[in-house]
């Protein structure tokens, strides 16, 4: 009576943990940001203020303040810690600790007869909004390793 005995696809135990916290990992690079950012940001205004006094008595014109750069790090922190919450833990965290590969498989954007994953769409979009480019990589490496090394061939067409 031999039995079969289903074997676990080899990468599973560290995707699925990276996915699981994937989240987590995101809302904290999120906080770190927020904060990082807001005191860079507030160091940037006192000493743009600081030079008033310089500016005017030397009958100059005050140059513009450079915060573009803080500003998009605080704006894209903030939707990182949206896109966390509302997409992230329930549509690619909860199937990675499951280990519910099809779920994942399944979760795509059709075009006409190509279908993107959205695992694959929402690492890039992260990777475009997060500090320093890096929260990205916990969506962006389970989603690559599923795709091109998973447990099944991944159907980037309708069929």
């Amino acid at each position: 009576m031999g039995e079969t005995k289903k074997t676990e696809w080899q990468y599973a135990s560290w995707v699925s943990t990276l996915g699981k916290w994937a989240w987590i990992i995101l809302i904290l690079q999120a906080i770190i940001a927020i904060i990082v950012e807001l005191f860079w940001l507030s160091t940037a205004l006192a000493a743009w203020e600081s030079l008033r006094p310089l500016y005017e008595s030397m009958g100059w014109l005050m140059p513009p303040i450079p915060i573009g750069g803080f500003i998009w790090s605080l704006i894209g922190a903030i939707i990182l810690l949206a896109v966390s919450f509302v997409i992230i833990k329930p549509k690619f965290s909860k199937p990675c600790g499951d280990k519910d590969w099809d779920s994942l498989y399944e979760w795509t954007l059709t075009l006409g007869d190509f279908r993107i994953p959205w695992m694959l769409i929402w690492g890039i979009v992260l990777e475009l909004f997060s500090w320093y480019y890096l929260a990205g990589l916990v969506v962006l490496l389970p989603a690559i390793m599923l795709l091109f090394f998973g447990p099944k061939e991944y159907k980037w067409s309708k069929e």
